[in-house]
């Protein structure tokens, strides 16, 4: 009925067709695997997990930040001291 050297070039076709319209309905790109789809849009409850995670990190690192703060001044007070007194003991011993 069929040559067989006619046969696969047909059926390469029919697949060729089956996935491009299975692309076009699941909204992907027609260029590819790669590209990204067509509908981007984000429902509200992960937009308020978003937020609310955000929000969580700016609170963490301000607190961060504020510790970093105390330590700055522990160290660079500390630090003063202990110079400060070092320099006090020398001028006792130099009497």
């Amino acid at each position: 009925m069929f040559d067989t050297p006619f046969i696969i070039p047909v059926v390469a076709i029919i697949c060729w067709a089956v996935v491009s319209l299975a692309r076009i309905k699941n909204g992907t790109d027609h260029r590819g695997w790669h590209s990204s789809p067509r509908n981007t849009h984000v429902p509200p409850m992960f937009e308020k997990m978003l937020e609310k995670a955000m929000e969580e990190r700016d609170i963490e690192i301000q607190r961060l930040r504020e510790r970093v703060e105390v330590l700055e001044k522990i160290v660079t007070d500390s630090h003063a001291s202990v110079s400060l007194a070092s320099e006090i003991d020398k001028l006792r011993d130099a009497k």
